[in-house]
């Protein structure tokens, strides 16, 4: 007989489980799978392991781990998160904006390195029960994914980080499960600033009302925001009573610096009335450069905890730039690594529970212990790789923090809690929430 392998589904959403089995094998012998995808850059992503079948000559990930490879233990996803970047020594950030599909191709070899036989599947975001609406209007730049009916779902408005741009593919993905999400760029393309630099907190709010106001919403919306966009989602949270509940995902405590072509800088990120806010000023040493001058010879990812560390230390006054989250009415979830080298989001969430102590009973807050900056929605997605570091031009390689089965493990978990804590506070019912 001859060798197969089986992947299943071969067509479904991102975050429905793999199934991946190999049959028709000798009994006990050795095959190596292989998977590779490409990101939104082009970029190839790839991971391998080697395994042994069982007496009958079969083979399923689901209950076996491999003798060696991209990961350890047993999952049967384990060679999708585990995909690192081909020609790349620490492996690089998995690039995906776009609601496109990807397309996982897998292959089964021998031990002698023969090709056994091949499989592909294709992991969507969405499909044609969600429309897709490009919005270039009321000066708002971004995408809005809803389910394709008359009926009007909940709104959430969802806020990306640092690398710009709207997160479209995750927007997509939520609006399966019955929302109307509005994914907003607010820099770093076409129609809105090349940096963040001087965003107007205004600009949220109008982006907010138009989406309460559109027909596919239901007069509620949520705020979901990571990163720079955490910090932005409580920030707007403090300042306007809007939302129904906000989510946020490595979020900062401080109100922080803004950044000109991707560095920080000592301009302000965000404005409010013209007049731009306080901020934590990003202070660099001459420790600093010399350690970052270190990595990029030695080629080993840099941390920016240390950088943050300084900065905090060096400010004045740290009170006029913390977020007053005592001023958030709505229920509040936090994510957050304890292995974060991108900053201190596990500290700045603590903060932010300890500011929210005795408010209100339906705040949650997660931590992760092995997890590092990219863990949850919008960043962290199950079903895809996991990003640990960044090679960011130069030479210099970002470390992100957290293991690569951290952020997936934390992925899988926090969308569930994701997925139930806008259910719980939107009070919805929807065909499309499993």
């Amino acid at each position: 007989m001859t060798p197969r392998i089986v992947v299943t589904p071969t067509r479904a959403l991102i975050d429905q489980p793999l199934q991946l089995s190999a049959y028709d094998l000798m009994p006990k012998q050795s095959v190596t799978i292989k998977v590779q995808t490409t990101d939104d850059t082009g970029a190839i992503f790839e991971a391998s392991a080697l395994y042994e079948a069982n007496q009958d000559g079969n083979l399923h990930l689901a209950s076996t781990a491999p003798l060696s490879g991209s990961y350890k233990g047993i999952d049967a996803e384990g060679l999708v998160w585990s995909m690192e970047r081909i020609g790349k020594k620490h492996g690089d950030y998995f690039n995906k904006q776009n609601a496109e599909p990807l397309t996982y191709s897998f292959t089964l070899e021998d031990s002698s390195g023969k090709l056994l036989d091949t499989a592909h599947v294709h992991r969507k975001f969405y499909d044609d029960t969600v429309k897709r609406v490009p919005v270039h209007e009321a000066e708002l730049v971004g995408t809005l994914f809803h389910p394709d009916t008359v009926q009007a779902f909940p709104g959430v408005l969802v806020v990306g980080g640092s690398d710009g741009g709207a997160n479209e593919h995750a927007a997509a993905l939520l609006a399966m499960k019955g929302y109307s999400v509005l994914s907003l760029a607010y820099f770093g393309t076409e129609g809105v600033s090349k940096d963040l630099e001087n965003i107007p907190l205004e600009y949220f709010q109008k982006a907010t009302l138009w989406l309460k106001a559109h027909d596919a919403v239901d007069n509620t919306v949520s705020l979901i925001g990571y990163s720079r966009g955490g910090e932005l989602a409580l920030l707007l949270a403090s300042t306007y009573d809007e939302y129904q509940s906000v989510i946020a995902g490595a979020p900062g405590a401080y109100v922080t610096s803004g950044l000109r072509n991707t560095i920080y800088a000592p301009i302000p990120a965000w404005t409010q009335q013209n007049a731009p806010l306080p901020y934590l000023k990003f202070t660099y040493t001459a420790k600093h450069f010399l350690n970052i001058g270190k990595s990029i010879l030695t080629r080993k990812p840099f941390s920016f905890l240390p950088i943050w560390s300084v900065s905090q230390a060096k400010a004045t006054d740290l009170d006029a730039i913390r977020i007053p989250v005592e001023q958030v009415n709505a229920p509040l979830l936090t994510i957050a690594g304890e292995k974060d080298e991108c900053w201190p989001s596990a500290d700045y969430a603590r903060m932010v529970q300890h500011e929210l102590h005795g408010k209100r009973t339906d705040n949650k807050h997660l931590y992760y212990d092995e997890g590092g900056h990219f863990l949850a929605f919008p960043y962290g997605l199950p079903g895809m790789p996991t990003s640990t570091y960044m090679h960011v031009g130069g030479g210099m390689i970002m470390d992100f923090g957290g293991t690569k089965k951290g952020n997936a493990d934390a992925a899988r978990e926090t969308w569930r809690y994701v997925q139930d804590f806008l259910f719980e506070h939107t009070k919805k019912t929807s065909l499309h929430y499993s």
